[in-house]
């Protein structure tokens, strides 16, 4: 049975007598419970004779996205959605560890603890960006686990450019840029067994709207707003979890073949002149020329060598700046 809120998600008057009636409760019981929702912080507005009206926002509670979803698994587990967790992706390790199913997802307002590659931090200001991780559960052996990385990159942006017109490209492996910023990060943690990955949580962090970007970042990061009328956050959520679902399908099918050329066509790093650092032990320059199989850059050097790198072990920036 639905909830009121899923009853008026649909963004327009619903009358109370039908509410009532779906509900099987007297009208007195259904404004009480409204009551109940407007103290617990949903925007419900009463419209006389019409009944009543969700005024949505940009909410991401899960009872006004869930029943838009196309997907078959993908955000069809166990669905957490938290005004404030220290990472998401701790908390999708949580709901990984009791055994929940692929497609769980834990999603918040804001993230006091938020990781990016490398042991950065990331900034996850409320109500202003997408911070989510998904648990994936792939068919997929431990030493493909660096094609899921590029596989979530690919997916949303997809997803940014199904919904909105901004020009997002990739920078190996998986941040999100457009017009030389990063606009969104991707973290992947896993575990294998030694034959097979047990799973994979997929956190990504994307900037919506300006509050999400702090001013003294601004001159390297921007949000989607920054180049649109920025879609609901919801909207882009339900968009990613389908190209997601879509993606790792056809990586479980095909592998990186299936994906190669989509991800080819949107990378801003093929192509470009490359610095190479590894740890700050040792940096080189070179020319991206490729993604093999396995999902590593292939870099030629100024000596003419090829050099293959893994995301894990460098930091990989144009020769001009971050992109």
């Amino acid at each position: 049975m639905r909830g009121i809120p899923e009853i008026l998600s649909g963004g327009g008057f619903v009358s109370g007598e039908e509410i009532s009636r779906e509900l099987g409760l007297t009208r007195a019981a259904v404004w009480k419970r409204i009551e109940a929702l407007r103290a617990a912080g949903w925007d419900i507005e009463s419209g006389g004779k019409r009944g009543y009206r969700l005024r949505a926002g940009d909410s991401l509670a899960p009872e006004l996205w869930q029943p838009r979803l196309t997907t078959r698994w993908c955000g069809r587990g166990e669905v957490r959605f938290d005004r404030e967790v220290t990472s998401t992706n701790l908390v999708c390790r949580e709901l990984a560890l009791r055994g929940a199913p692929a497609g769980s997802l834990s999603l918040c307002e804001t993230q006091t603890a938020g990781r990016g590659r490398l042991g950065r931090s990331w900034i996850s200001p409320p109500e202003s960006g997408l911070w989510q991780s998904v648990l994936l559960r792939p068919a997929l052996p431990p030493q493909s686990a660096p094609l899921i990385t590029l596989t979530v990159a690919l997916a949303m942006a997809e997803a940014l450019r199904e919904t909105t017109a901004i020009p997002v490209r990739i920078k190996w492996p998986n941040d999100l840029v457009c017009e030389g910023k990063k606009i969104c990060g991707i973290l992947l943690e896993s575990a294998a067994d030694p034959d097979r990955l047990e799973y994979v949580i997929a956190g990504v962090g994307l900037n919506v709207q300006p509050g999400a970007v702090p001013e003294e970042l601004r001159g390297q990061a921007a949000c989607v707003a920054d180049f649109c009328s920025a879609p609901p956050r919801r909207e882009l959520l339900c968009a990613y979890l389908a190209a997601l679902e879509r993606d790792v399908d056809t990586l479980e099918r095909e592998g990186f073949a299936g994906l190669g050329s989509a991800y080819r066509g949107l990378s801003c790093t093929l192509g470009s002149a490359v610095r190479v650092s590894a740890g700050g032990l040792e940096s080189f320059s070179g020319t991206a020329e490729d993604i093999d199989a396995e999902g590593a850059l292939l870099v030629r050097c100024v000596d003419g060598s090829l050099r293959r790198l893994w995301a894990g072990d460098v930091s990989v920036r144009g020769v001009m700046g971050y992109v």
